[in-house]
């Protein structure tokens, strides 16, 4: 009995290794091709204005620039179910509302400040709704931004597969 778990279990872990590489790969932008969004185009449009404010361009690219947009519309698409997915389009356009209340104008017109302003609001919040809201968005795009290929290769000096192998060398 022991060994037939013991067998199942190595041809287990074997299948895995064989799929993992393909799998594991880092993401970027092109990887991401949008067939459809689960977004209207004014929520697409708020969603990436709050993730350029969740990490800005500056001397490194921002989130907004490599596309983590594509990369939440993919994960609630696929990951979560049919209440998160409008929970969080409804929050989307939650702070879109709470922006015309606070600053009279709409998110994409208020600047830097405003937009970092808007994003204390929405962690502070008395509403459960806005928190989570804001809770999902900020681990996604974090999640996002620190897996992409960019920052995986540019500042994590990742390696796919480290100790590479330099046959033929002189003893």
């Amino acid at each position: 009995m022991k060994r037939r778990t013991a067998l199942k279990n190595v041809l287990f872990s074997a299948a895995g290794m064989l799929i993992l590489p393909a799998w594991g790969n880092s993401w970027n932008s092109d990887s991401f091709k949008q067939t459809s969004s689960i977004f209207t185009q004014n929520q697409a449009q708020i969603l990436d204005i709050l993730v350029d404010a969740l990490i800005p361009s500056s001397e490194i690219i921002g989130a907004k620039d490599l596309g983590t947009s594509a990369f939440i519309n993919k994960m609630l698409a696929d990951c979560y179910e049919k209440n998160v997915q409008e929970g969080f389009k409804s929050g989307l356009e939650g702070a879109e509302k709470l922006t015309k209340e606070t600053f009279t104008k709409s998110l994409a017109d208020c600047d830097k400040l405003q937009r970092n302003e808007l994003l204390i609001k929405l962690s502070t919040s008395a509403d459960t709704q806005q928190k989570d809201f804001f809770t999902l968005l900020k681990q996604l795009t974090v999640l996002a931004y620190t897996t992409s290929e960019y920052v995986l290769t540019k500042h994590y000096n990742y390696v796919m597969a480290p100790g590479h192998y330099y046959g033929c060398v002189n003893v």
